[in-house]
């Protein structure tokens, strides 16, 4: 056994020959033995499945654990491996040691069921596995949006030209060098260009008329 600078002891319960059933997750038909005067960080791994062992006489090969305050889907753990058992103690230590009532829960499977697979379906199955994909999807929409927004403003901002009117028109006056009567007004000072009207003279040859358009 791995000695321990610092033991500490808390209440746990070790809950074995039951199984585990999904759709809620339960642990079924247990016994229950409550542990309170172990120090789970003198243990190594492999130490604590030989005690365990000895506690539940038979077979540990697949041990969870979860935190009372936690629903199992959300935090059943598996203690599958040095790392995990030290993550386990590590979790141990963080529990008030005065506490007279048991904060954490240790299960063991003996029926080798996929417990992990079970509780991710749980949380699908509620949708809170979706939660983060969701949050993302709509970050999405959002820029999809506002680059659309964005665009349309830029189509707005721009002048648009169309030949549907003739008369008029702006872009075609200053295409097609028309004056328009605020230019003519402006050239003369202000006053309007006084109309010239033809007069007819009967005793002019008609060789020698000028049209008052100027056009020959």
């Amino acid at each position: 056994m791995a000695s321990s600078s610092t033991c500490m002891y808390v209440s746990v319960d070790f809950h074995y020959n039951g199984f585990f059933s999904p759709n809620p997750l339960v642990y079924l038909d247990p016994v229950k033995t409550n542990v309170r005067d172990v120090d789970f960080g003198g243990f190594t791994y492999k130490e604590f499945l030989l005690w365990l062992t000895k506690l539940t006489n038979g077979a540990c090969d697949n041990v969870y654990y979860c935190m009372r305050k936690e629903s199992l889907c959300e935090g059943i753990r598996r203690i599958a491996c040095d790392a995990d058992y030290w993550e386990f103690v590590e979790t141990v230590y963080s529990l008030e040691s005065d506490s007279l009532q048991s904060e954490l829960d240790v299960y063991i499977d003996h029926r080798n069921e996929p417990i992990l697979d079970w509780a991710d379906n749980e949380l699908l199955a509620d949708g809170k596995g979706y939660e983060s994909d969701y949050m993302d999807e709509e970050d999405d929409k959002d820029s999809e949006v506002t680059m659309t927004m964005e665009y349309e403003h830029e189509w707005d901002d721009e002048e648009e030209h169309t030949f549907d009117k003739i008369v008029g028109d702006p872009f075609l006056d200053k295409l097609l060098g028309h004056i328009s009567d605020d230019d003519e007004e402006e050239a003369n000072n202000g006053k309007l260009k006084d109309v010239v009207f033809p007069v007819h003279n009967e005793n002019q040859e008609w060789e020698q008329m000028v049209p008052v358009l100027g056009i020959t």
